[in-house]
């Protein structure tokens, strides 16, 4: 007998019931406590409708920090918006960064320094132009190529150097904890300052 066929409000509730079981069962256990059963069991389907909604238990925890990253893109929204001068703008989104993963550090390290375990299958890559985090960045660098204010190059290039810089000065105290490293929130201004010094022309 076939399934009945859900509206899309049903839909919504069992897709919310799902990550809230996974957000719980990560809450008490981690990520390894994140089966496909524990969840289905948690949130009361089956394995097959935990799958129905998300392609794979690595995209079903990605969800869990959408939400929370999706505020800093609006922040970046907005700062794109105030701020005309593409260095100002650039240097304002990269500080948003830095005191996002200052004030929200368990979003910070799920959401940005997730790493896959081996056993779960990867999720699909996302293309450059689709992530509206990278666009944010990556159109002010653009801006200031256009007026003359940033070195030529790729930009999708010189936006990834630039970023990876300023995330690396934010990882590196969390992933070598064992290292009396300085919180990477007091060297980040220098690394911001440095890269925007590498951006200008004749640099």
């Amino acid at each position: 007998m076939a399934r009945p066929t859900l509206s899309d409000q049903q839909r919504r509730e069992i897709r919310r019931r799902i990550r809230a079981a996974a957000a719980e069962l990560y809450e008490s256990g981690g990520q390894s406590a994140i089966t496909a059963r524990a969840v289905a069991e948690k949130a009361g389907v089956s394995v097959g409708r935990v799958y129905s909604h998300f392609r794979n238990l690595s995209e079903l925890v990605q969800s869990l920090w959408r939400q929370p990253a999706s505020r800093l893109v609006l922040e970046l929204r907005e700062l794109a918006e105030k701020h005309s001068d593409p260095e100002v703008r650039l240097t304002e989104m990269l500080n948003s960064y830095v005191n996002f993963a200052s004030t929200n550090p368990g979003v910070f390290r799920n959401a940005f320094l997730y790493v896959r375990p081996d056993k779960q299958e990867p999720s699909p890559q996302i293309a450059l132009e689709n992530d509206e985090f990278f666009c944010c960045l990556r159109q002010a660098i653009e801006d200031g190529q256009a007026e003359g204010r940033f070195r030529a190059g790729d930009v999708n290039t010189m936006t990834q150097a630039v970023l990876s810089a300023v995330h690396g000065s934010l990882a590196l105290p969390v992933n070598l904890h064992r290292l009396a490293l300085k919180p990477g929130t007091e060297i980040a201004d220098e690394l911001i300052a440095a890269m925007t010094d590498w951006l200008r022309t004749g640099h």
